[in-house]
């Protein structure tokens, strides 16, 4: 079998994009897992589904453009192993210079790259991958390309959560090598999933009375006990045990030997206040001076689920109601904030004091449902309030797939009075309709000044209104700020570009968040 070759990739990308059916995506794909081997299977499958192996590995869209270089390719095309190997040295490059020297990498990558697999690459690393190949459509692909049913892959999945390891499995051992995923003590399982609802009355009509619990806007957390040994990870299923030892000293006084559960790890300032999100997720990125950060960013834990308890194994088939009465007896101390009521009105208040808690708003939650690990579903409900900013777009990228010939993904800019030009704080491409994405095309294309391969740079004139839940700090961005959760809500033609919110007004939200909020409820 000959070894992958990352242009081949791009290739069946492109013939992917260019369908609109399902089975012929299917084939497409499954035909390119049978032509891997080894470890190109779990990278094709990790690469089709816009991930990386090593996740996150420190470069943004100015590092991309840096490096970006233009002309053919130069030497043997890339190999999917050789790809994987730089993103490697570029994950795990830290220290003095190492920008500078992660960009010589990207730039060597790209010189040997082709101008459609540098595309590929610079929206790979950026987590921009929209070729219709996503987890579920994959799934399907390992089960055709493995002769195996679509329903065994799919378990497997759900206690892997790696689409790549997965994808090995099936395609090297079969039906055997998907039987090793199972939910077990210390091997983390993808977690459950929510959908979003507008409002409470949304949520009760899906739901009829549901378990409405604060939305925390910490670090997902699974905390496993056997015995002595307590693991925690991630919703990515990172090990982070050495990370969080006031999460293991607390597992150790559990009442219990074997459990599994489910919470959020949050930054709490003295008063109970939730500190911003990356507070927490810069204190669970320090793997050195773990004590003296600790003294520094504490961290609370406050746990939602129970997947496993000892001599009941596994729970996750269990209707929520049941599980949530075990892990109450389990930790009563240590619970999400949590309401069961079927009355809009008495949600809608638990909801305000949620939110005037300074947290991110609710979960909504079937009684009856199982836990569905890795899957997205109706079962789980988010309920947020998301502010709203009139922004201008600065430019637009071309979609993929059902969006092909239309300008989707939006560059958003706030408008800066003091230079007159407009500060980037993100793209988005939710919430257009197929309508707006019509007459955007139109409209921006008209606006064009410029382009390039995959993107349309246009005159800052078009206005439009834009929901997000928070706004957050970002090296990404000229502001050092960045939109989380960004949204359209409508484009605002009655609006001139002098109209739009300025990049002060961005950065006195981001200020007032900071300082807002009361207690977290006990």
């Amino acid at each position: 079998m000959s070894t992958m070759r990352l242009a081949r990739l791009v290739e069946v990308v492109a013939n992917v994009r260019a369908t609109t059916k399902k089975t012929e995506k299917v084939a497409l794909l499954a035909e390119c897992l049978r032509q891997t081997q080894g470890k190109e299977t779990e990278l094709a499958s990790l690469y089709l589904s816009g991930a990386l192996r090593q996740g996150r590995i420190g470069v943004g869209w100015r590092m991309i453009q840096e490096a970006m270089v233009e002309g053919a390719a130069s030497g043997e095309s890339l190999t999917l192993t050789e790809v994987d190997q730089v993103f490697d040295g570029i994950a795990t490059d830290q220290g003095a210079g190492s920008t500078e020297r992660k960009i010589g990498a990207l730039r060597r990558l790209f010189e040997r790259a082709g101008p459609e697999e540098r595309r590929f690459l610079a929206q790979l690393v950026m987590g921009e991958i929209r070729q219709g190949a996503l987890e579920g459509l994959l799934l399907d692909v390992i089960a055709k390309a493995a002769v195996l049913p679509s329903g065994d892959v799919r378990q497997a999945f759900m206690f892997s959560g790696n689409i790549g390891e997965v994808a090995r499995a099936a395609l090297e051992e079969g039906a055997a090598g998907l039987s090793r995923f199972s939910l077990r003590l210390f091997t983390p399982v993808a977690p459950m999933l929510a959908n979003s609802a507008e409002d409470v009355e949304e949520a009760l009509d899906r739901l009829e009375e549901a378990a409405f619990e604060y939305k925390l806007d910490g670090a997902r957390i699974q905390v496993h006990k056997g015995g002595d040994v307590v693991r925690i990870f991630t919703r990515q299923l990172q090990d982070v045990t050495e990370r969080l030892p006031e999460v293991v000293e607390w597992a150790h006084a559990l009442p219990v030997r074997d459990a599994v559960l489910e919470g959020e790890a949050i930054a709490l300032r003295p008063d109970g206040r939730p500190l911003p999100f990356q507070i927490t997720m810069r204190r669970l990125g320090r793997i050195k001076d773990v004590d003296a950060v600790r003294r520094e960013i504490p961290l609370s834990s406050f746990f939602f689920d129970c997947l496993y308890l000892e001599r009941e194994g596994s729970l996750i088939a269990r209707p929520y109601h049941q599980r949530m009465e075990i892990l109450t007896k389990i930790t009563p101390s240590s619970l999400v904030p949590r309401l069961v009521t079927n009355s809009r009105s008495e949600a809608e208040a638990f909801l305000r004091q949620a939110l005037d808690a300074g947290h991110e708003g609710l979960m909504a939650k079937s009684l009856s449902a199982p836990y569905v690990a890795g899957q997205r579903g109706f079962h789980w409900l988010k309920l947020k309030a998301a502010t709203t900013l009139d922004l201008v777009v600065l430019a637009a990228e071309w979609g993929h797939g059902r969006r092909s010939g239309r300008l989707s993904n939006l560059h958003l800019g706030a408008r800066d009075p003091q230079s007159g030009q407009y500060v980037m704080l993100g793209k988005t491409f939710k919430g257009l309709t197929d309508e707006m994405l019509k007459w955007q095309t139109e409209k921006l294309l008209s606006l064009e000044v410029s382009r390039d391969e995959w993107t349309v740079y246009v005159r800052p004139e078009l206005v439009v209104e834009i929901a997000f839940s928070e706004i957050q700090e970002s090296p990404r961005y000229p502001a050092g700020l960045a939109l989380r959760f960004a949204r359209v809500k409508r484009f605002r033609p009655d609006k001139s570009a002098a109209e739009a919110d300025t990049v002060q007004t961005v950065t006195a939200l981001f200020h007032k968040k900071r300082g807002t909020g009361e207690a977290l409820a006990r």
